[in-house]
């Protein structure tokens, strides 16, 4: 086992962390006006310069707006946020989710590999098809569950890469968190062989320049993750 340096979260990132928290849980709702920066250093007992920096940090996250001369509020993340607000979400919420957040995100993912198949497809190498083969071969050979996943992912990121759709792969990178999370938690579940087995067969129909034959097996997987027999959810 790995020793790692224990990192301790600053006064900034804990204000960050408790607003976002009682934002995410509605104990703030959109548009509630939150105190002013004084009073929030001293029911907190930091200094307002934190506060501010707080502040700032969670405008651009889209939690928070700063109306002038009203004051700031709490915005509607849920219609406003932008890649930023997810992000930070996916952040706060590390590991855990919902079956509702995990039917979200892989229908994501489903969407996204459609077009992602699809530009490897059309626009893949040689040699972009032999360092795909040694990252599925990686997952094969991964020492655990969390690695397995990691590659797996590094695939999919792979696909959007050799697709090259810049703003595709920044997107894809985004969902690392919670789609690693996920696939651990389906080798737990099933064996990282069959996430093996999975992707090979992916990479299969990308060599043979298939894409009718990619999709069906890309809605078979995930139909079954979603609602088969390789169900994902919690239980």
């Amino acid at each position: 086992m790995e020793m790692k340096k224990l990192t301790v979260p600053t006064h900034k990132e804990l204000f960050i962390k408790r607003m976002q928290e009682a934002i995410l849980s509605g104990e703030l709702a959109a548009g509630t006006r939150i105190p002013p920066e004084r009073e929030l250093a001293e029911k907190m007992g930091v200094s307002r310069a934190v506060i501010n920096a707080g502040i700032i940090a969670l405008v651009s996250q889209g939690f928070l707006e700063v109306q002038p001369r009203q004051g700031t509020f709490v915005a509607d993340y849920r219609h406003e946020g932008s890649l930023e607000t997810l992000n930070a979400i996916l952040d706060l919420k590390g590991d855990i989710f919902s079956d509702r957040e995990i039917r979200s995100i892989l229908e994501i993912r489903w969407a996204l590999e459609h077009l992602t198949l699809k530009n490897a497809i059309e626009r893949s190498r040689d040699e972009d098809l032999c360092e795909m083969h040694k990252i599925v071969e990686a997952i094969r050979g991964a020492a655990d569950f969390r690695a397995a996943a990691e590659e797996a992912f590094c695939f999919q990121k792979k696909l959007a890469m050799v697709g090259d759709n810049e703003i595709l792969a920044m997107i894809i990178t985004s969902f690392r968190k919670p789609v690693v999370a996920l696939w651990t938690r389906f080798c737990s579940r099933y064996g990282s062989q069959l996430l093996y087995e999975h992707t090979l067969k992916s990479l299969e129909y990308i060599r043979k320049r298939d894409y009718e034959g990619a999709v069906r097996w890309l809605d078979h997987i995930m139909q079954d993750a979603l609602e088969g027999e390789t169900s994902i959810y919690n239980r």
